[in-house]
């Protein structure tokens, strides 16, 4: 794995699930990426082309985001 990361978020992003979206979610953004002849820095900041992008993640099942389970 290659994640930069700090060693307190590391808490968190160590466990496999967690790994496997932002793999998911890497290889998902390279095809993207190929298929429109674009780079990641510019789906990044261009909204309009990174909510396409987020919207074929949800339709591929990735989370995007924490699930929330209540008050803690």
């Amino acid at each position: 794995k290659n994640i930069g990361v700090t060693h307190l978020t590391n808490g968190c992003y160590r466990l496999h699930p967690v790994e496997w979206n932002i793999g998911e979610a890497a290889g998902a953004l390279a095809a993207y990426c190929l298929q429109r002849g674009v780079s990641p820095r510019q789906v990044r900041r261009d909204s309009a082309r990174l909510a396409d992008f987020q919207s074929a993640l949800v339709q591929r099942g990735v989370e995007l985001a924490w699930p929330v389970l209540g008050p803690v």
